[in-house]
């Protein structure tokens, strides 16, 4: 995924990506507070691929399509919305869903965001202490700063 095939209204963007992680809803809300503070638009970006992404529902006899899939994500992307942010009128949501693997995917974004926030699913223990390999390559790699909401934080 190179930043050419993300929407160019994430150039210099507040960007908070999520999946159907609790982690992730956390980074929403996290990433809602943020934008409504700062009076700026809140792009929330979710990554489906054909590994990680929730099949649509389908004829058995007949593989689902690439349309098919994306309309599935951005349903899915839709009802988190509603489900998290549906009493924050203040905000200026603008949901993008793209095909792509996670990490490329949020590089990609973080080469055009002022700013990406992202969750960490966290674990426990000594190794609640690392981060997840996804949001370590994203501190490692962004081209710009990255927030990482760790779930003890969002509760």
């Amino acid at each position: 995924m190179d930043a050419k095939d993300l929407p160019a209204d994430l150039l210099d963007a507040l960007v908070v990506a999520v999946d159907d992680s609790p982690s992730s809803r956390g980074a929403l809300r996290f990433g809602a507070d943020l934008a409504a503070g700062l009076g700026a638009p809140l792009h929330v970006l979710s990554a489906w691929n054909f590994i990680t992404g929730t099949a649509p529902q389908r004829d058995p006899d007949a593989p689902p399509s690439v349309p098919a899939w994306q309309a599935e994500a951005e349903r899915r992307l839709g009802a988190m919305l509603s489900e998290e942010l549906s009493g924050r009128p203040d905000l200026d949501v603008r949901p993008v869903v793209v095909h792509g693997n996670t990490v490329p995917t949020l590089l990609a974004a973080s080469g055009l965001a002022a700013h990406l926030i992202v969750g960490n699913r966290g674990r426990g223990g000594f190794s609640a202490l690392l981060l997840g390999s996804t949001s370590e390559q994203l501190v490692r790699h962004a081209g710009c700063p990255v927030t990482v909401v760790r779930p003890r934080a969002t509760r």
